[in-house]
């Protein structure tokens, strides 16, 4: 029998292991809680990142169980878009690149009409915006085009 990699044993271990990253990054960088101030910048997104790390950890163990057959190139598609939209980050910026995410995965996976897509994307913009960023302050990363255009 031939042993291959699984997208449900490595999608699990890659997430797991930056789920373990952004909390370091995110309690060293920003702080979680100043018994005088609350939360920090970095509460939510270490929050998010544990959340992360235990669905990581159970969809590890859950890929272990499961016998399947060698994965078919559809099957890496949410690796692929993971990796793109963590490229994106870099040039446009975490809230840009995960509307472009979003939309992309709405529009063109899941084929989703004109109307729900841009609903979806208004209230996912809303929220990123209203709540991580002007209501806890977090320091979303701008990206290289952002920050050349706001040089300039």
């Amino acid at each position: 029998m031939r042993a291959y990699l699984k997208p449900g044993t490595i999608i699990p271990f890659c997430s797991g292991a930056l789920s373990v990253f952004w909390i370091v990054y995110g309690l060293t960088r920003h702080g979680f809680w100043d018994s005088s101030k609350g939360p920090l910048p970095g509460f939510v997104p270490v929050l998010m990142a544990a959340l992360l790390f235990v669905v990581s950890v159970l969809g590890f163990i859950g890929s272990l169980k499961v016998k399947t057959t060698p994965d078919r190139l559809e099957n890496w598609t949410i690796l692929l878009a993971a990796g793109i939209t963590f490229a994106l980050v870099f040039l446009i910026g975490m809230i840009a690149a995960l509307l472009v995410f979003v939309f992309v995965w709405l529009k063109f996976y899941e084929k989703t009409g004109w109307k729900n897509t841009g609903l979806i994307l208004l209230i996912s913009f809303g929220i990123a915006w209203g709540v991580f960023v002007l209501w806890l302050g977090v320091p979303f990363p701008r990206g290289i085009i952002i920050d050349a255009i706001a040089g300039m």
